[in-house]
């Protein structure tokens, strides 16, 4: 026992002189046996990368959508956009007991909220509203590339089309440069509204209103009442809105007592029904001539809200196999800079996911786990995106390859991404604490480049450490 007192203090007065010492280098290595001291060293090895299509990857359900077209300065391409939205009917919604006056509407407008637009302010465009036939389904993932034409019936008449502008200068002054609720206004026929107000005052036999089970809820409504609209630009080239909300306003006239105690007065009222997050709605987004940017070489590109990403092959066996202990690897993608207004920011956040992980990480609402997927945000000082330590990832796709092959001779050639990530754009919902919560595409209109391509291979600086023999 004595002996081991006088070696622990023995260890205590070699730590105390060592910190009398500014200079602690070899420190470690003068209570460490010579032949277990651990050596590190940095290696340079390289990834690759290329631009491919995003398809049909991105999901369309979606709390904001948005309208019109645009041609991309920068690279030529087209990008169109549409969109289809139902409308919930609020819990206990009531028209009036005795009934509104003509039983029928004065007016269905539909509204399109906006906040933020695309391009030229003066742009005129036009767009065409049609009725759905069909509905969008909860639990089915709808994508980006959807055909509108599975909901509506393809050369029907529509119920409406508008001419618009991004800004309204018909507006006064004080309305347009106040607290002014962007919107675009469009009439519906009142045959709409005339068949909300009769199915509501639907009767049974003995006369008591039965239609209010049409209204119960946004489920009755959508399935008995109204399916939603499509709403797609027709005309014009240079503005895209960003619609955060939809809404249907009918408007009715019921009457009321006057002073007189006589039900002799008229007063006007509208009952509305919302769209948003508490129904479906989806994007459609059409984007032409992306192919002739997948083979330009020393960079690659991201191009939101739909088009392109960026693949990136990592060096996995050669790392893993060079390395005794990989500590840390780390990752950078330099940001070209760019010129072309607000589609050509850089995104805030990106996403590096297991490229065979990348549908099934948005359907589950998957977090970053830090081994098969990783957030990392914009460095504006460095114009880059800096992944510190992707060593898990390396860890985990040579994990599943040497399985695979252990298994199945084949197992590469069947399993071709094994050893592939994509860079996604998202954008992130954090608690109150700062912890990520959600994550989901960001569908802003943005383009960038990286550099990278066929003439650029990046490096990747991974850290090993190793017992010296």
């Amino acid at each position: 026992m004595k002996r081991f007192s006088y070696f622990l203090l023995a260890i205590t007065a070699i730590l105390t002189f060592a910190q009398c010492d500014d200079n602690t280098e070899g420190l470690g290595s003068s209570i460490i046996p010579g032949n277990d001291i651990i050596s590190a060293e940095t290696k340079t090895f390289h990834a690759t990368s290329r631009t491919i299509l995003a398809n049909d990857s991105i999901l369309a359900n979606n709390s904001e959508v948005y309208l019109g077209q645009f041609t991309d300065p920068e690279s030529g391409t087209v990008f169109n956009s549409s969109f289809i939205t139902q409308f919930g009917c609020a819990e206990g919604f009531e028209l009036p007991e005795d009934g509104v006056v003509g039983d029928s509407s004065t007016y269905l407008k539909l509204r399109l909220y906006f906040n933020e637009y695309y391009g030229d302010s003066l742009n005129a465009m036009r767009c065409e509203v049609y009725e759905l036939d069909n509905t969008l389904q909860e639990g089915i993932p709808y994508y980006t590339n959807l055909s509108p034409e599975d909901f509506y019936e393809q050369g029907k008449t529509p119920l409406a089309a508008k001419t618009f502008n991004a800004i309204d200068f018909t507006q006064h002054d004080t309305i347009l440069y106040g607290e002014y609720t962007r919107h675009i206004e469009i009439p519906l026929p009142s045959s709409i509204g005339n068949r909300f107000v009769k199915m509501y005052y639907e009767k049974d036999e003995e006369g008591k209103i039965i239609g209010k089970k049409h209204f119960a809820n946004s489920e009755a409504f959508i399935n008995d009442v109204f399916k939603g609209v499509y709403v797609k630009c027709t005309h014009g080239d240079g503005t895209v809105i960003k619609v955060y909300r939809a809404r249907l306003d009918l408007g009715f006239q019921r009457y009321i007592k006057s002073s007189s105690g006589e039900k002799d007065s008229i007063q006007a009222l509208t009952a509305p029904f919302y769209s948003g997050k508490e129904v479906l709605q989806a994007n459609k987004f059409n984007n032409n001539n992306l192919t002739e940017l997948l083979d330009e070489n020393g960079h690659t590109y991201i191009k939101t809200p739909a088009g392109l990403f960026t693949e990136v092959t990592l060096p996995v066996i050669e790392a893993m196999e060079s390395c005794d202990t990989i500590n840390s690897a780390k990752l950078v993608f330099t940001r070209y800079n760019q010129t072309g207004g607000a589609t050509s920011n850089a995104h805030q956040t990106l996403l590096m996911v297991k490229k065979s992980d990348m549908y099934k990480f948005f359907l589950k609402n998957s977090l970053a786990d830090n081994k098969t997927s990783y957030l990392t945000t914009f460095d504006n000082g460095n114009n880059e995106y800096r992944f510190s330590n992707i060593s898990n990832m390396l860890k985990h796709c040579y994990s599943e390859y040497t399985k695979g092959i252990e298994s199945d001779s084949n197992w590469e050639s069947s399993n071709p991404d094994w050893n592939k990530v994509v860079l996604i754009p998202v954008k992130t919902t954090k608690d109150s604490n700062g912890n990520v919560v959600k994550i989901v595409h960001d569908i802003s209109i943005s383009s960038m480049r990286l550099r990278g391509g066929t003439e650029y291979n990046i490096p990747i600086e991974i850290v090993t450490s190793k017992f010296n023999d």
